[in-house]
């Protein structure tokens, strides 16, 4: 494998059909040709956030999450993604418009004709609602720029990813399971009227991927829940994804190397690799339906830059608050709840230790850190010989706590409420 960042499974995949096989063969051709744009977005300069705010109040599209700032003139200026990375987007948008052509499936082939489009001329919106929009397909594509990675405008925009795989329909039903369990529950919006209902309008599937590129390859996400923008997810609706083959990959690469190092032996031998594999994926099914609770809509305009910080850390409090529900049903089992609460421990430890200077993973980082130190502060969570003991049940307890002030952050705090906060909590200077 090379060094673009572009990773590609062999997942044992459902019979497909010869033109479906060919089709799929297209999309990831397509696929793997964001790499280079990935890497093109890397070598972009950064700016203060000072300079970037004060050359957006003359032009607003400096804050878009689809534009690259540049220096001209000793002026900052925004262009385009569609058309800085004209050169890149052409032949990717050619290999969606070929797959169209050969798609026995309308829908899917509407679909792909307005992605290529929107790759070329910027009509994201349409593509969104026109993916939104379709029934389920055995086939999977998501590809271009995610407006998920431009929330931190001091620094580089790196937005262009792409999936490509294959629906796994047994995961499918599991996850749409835990969808009517969790949406199902009433939860009052701390300030009326700031919330959007989203929950009927909520699709979930998981899939086997054969491909990730782009930010998707450098991320590892094992989950997203897509689109981000408050108003399109009032006017679309949104959908939740599962990977299976990159949960997978971060058991290898992330929990278990660190769970084998900071939980003590005696504590080790209660949880197996199977606990701790599925642990991964309920959490991230949770934290991605939690989502649907928490869109607020002035939000993000009064936290601005560390609006996603709290955003998805809130989602993650508020998943494993909610896991109690699936419980409450015998979906899981305790052991199975105390899996999940193990995999997220591991899971911040890793990045607090290895992704400092990931700048895409920096809002993750941040949490993981907020995360530790509530619990250690709360002594829910404990050091003892070097090794980290949990207390499930203060853990629990300490969770109402935190989802109390993440909600009431994103329903109605300001910048400086939230910077408060993190800088007691993630002890980091990064947020001013």
């Amino acid at each position: 494998m090379s060094n673009l960042p572009l990773i590609q499974f062999n997942p044992k995949l459902p019979k497909l059909s010869k033109n479906e096989r060919k089709v799929l063969d297209l999309l990831v051709e397509a696929g793997k040709l964001i790499a280079p744009i990935y890497e093109e977005q890397l070598e972009q300069p950064s700016f203060s956030k000072k300079e970037v705010e004060k050359a957006a109040k003359k032009d607003s599209q400096i804050l878009s999450p689809f534009t690259l700032i540049e220096r001209v003139n000793n002026k900052l200026v925004a262009i385009p993604y569609h058309i800085k990375y004209a050169k890149f987007l052409k032949p990717v948008a050619g290999k969606l418009e070929e797959a169209a052509k050969i798609s026995d499936n309308k829908q899917f082939t509407n679909a792909l004709k307005v992605q290529a489009k929107a790759l070329l001329d910027g009509s994201y919106e349409k593509a969104t609602a026109t993916w939104l929009s379709m029934k389920p397909y055995i086939l999977d594509i998501s590809i271009g720029p995610i407006e998920y990675h431009s929330v931190k405008p001091a620094f580089t925009k790196v937005a262009y990813g792409a999936w490509v795989g294959v629906l796994d329909a047994e995961g499918t039903e599991r996850l749409k399971n835990y969808k009517r369990i969790v949406l199902s529950a009433q939860r009052k919006t701390l300030v009326a009227g700031e919330r959007i209902d989203n929950l009927d309008n909520v699709k979930a599937k998981t899939i086997d991927e054969v491909l990730i590129s782009g930010i998707m390859a450098i991320t590892k996400f094992v989950g997203v829940n897509l689109p981000t923008n408050v108003d399109l997810v009032e006017k679309y609706g949104s959908e939740i994804t599962i990977f299976n083959q990159t949960n997978d990959l971060r058991m290898q690469e992330q929990i278990l190397p660190t769970f084998n190092k900071i939980f003590p032996k005696e504590f080790k031998e209660e949880f197996s690799l199977e606990d701790l594999r599925r642990a991964s994926l309920r959490i991230v099914a949770m934290h991605e339906l939690a989502h649907s609770f928490l869109y607020y809509r002035n939000a993000k305009g009064n936290l601005q830059d560390l609006y996603q910080a709290i955003f998805e850390l809130a989602a993650t409090v508020l998943g494993l608050r909610m896991a109690g529900a699936l419980l409450l049903q015998d979906r899981i089992t305790s052991k199975q709840l105390e899996s999940m609460l193990v995999v997220y421990i591991c899971r911040n430890f890793y990045l607090m230790e290895k992704s400092r200077a990931n700048k895409p993973m920096f809002n993750y980082v941040l949490n993981g850190a907020i995360f530790i130190n509530f619990m250690m502060e709360s002594g829910a969570l404990k050091e003892l010989k070097g090794m980290e003991v949990p207390n499930f049940m203060k853990i629990f307890v300490s969770l109402h706590e935190l989802l109390y002030i993440l909600e009431h952050l994103l329903s109605s705090g300001t910048r400086k409420d939230a910077e408060v906060f993190i800088k007691k909590y993630a002890k980091s200077n990064e947020t001013s």
